[in-house]
């Protein structure tokens, strides 16, 4: 969780890290979403950032596209924000965003990536 908090830290203000507990409706349940360690900084407007330590990329991404995607993707870590100033942060850092819309949706010039789950994409267009 430090190496994801100091990604995350080192582009955008990412403060009082801690570890978040079990909760029903969040992406730590059980192995079902294939994280391993959850946790909330926050940012300058006092938004949580959810960051995310992933076992299983395929099962986060499977859970997440079923959700309706909306989560940066490294390669063993996501994060989460609502927080349009933290997503351009996040976006400009080289993370890439698992877009499960329709990819015909993404403009030309923006990367296209398959993603682990039939229906998704990474991609640096965040919408």
């Amino acid at each position: 969780m430090a190496d994801i908090e100091s990604f995350v830290g080192g582009r955008t203000t990412c403060t009082g890290m801690h570890l978040e507990a079990e909760d029903p409706e969040s992406e730590s349940v059980g192995s079902e979403w294939g994280v391993k360690e959850r946790g909330v900084c926050y940012d300058a407007d006092k938004m949580g950032i959810r960051l995310l330590a992933v076992n299983d990329m395929k099962a986060f991404q499977t859970r997440a596209e079923k959700r309706g995607g909306g989560y940066f993707v490294g390669k063993d870590f996501a994060v989460y924000s609502p927080d349009q100033a933290t997503i351009a942060a996040l976006k400009e850092s080289g993370l890439l965003y698992l877009f499960c819309e329709d990819p015909a949706g993404i403009p030309s010039g923006f990367k296209k990536e398959p993603a682990l789950v039939d229906g998704c994409v990474l991609t640096n267009h965040t919408g």
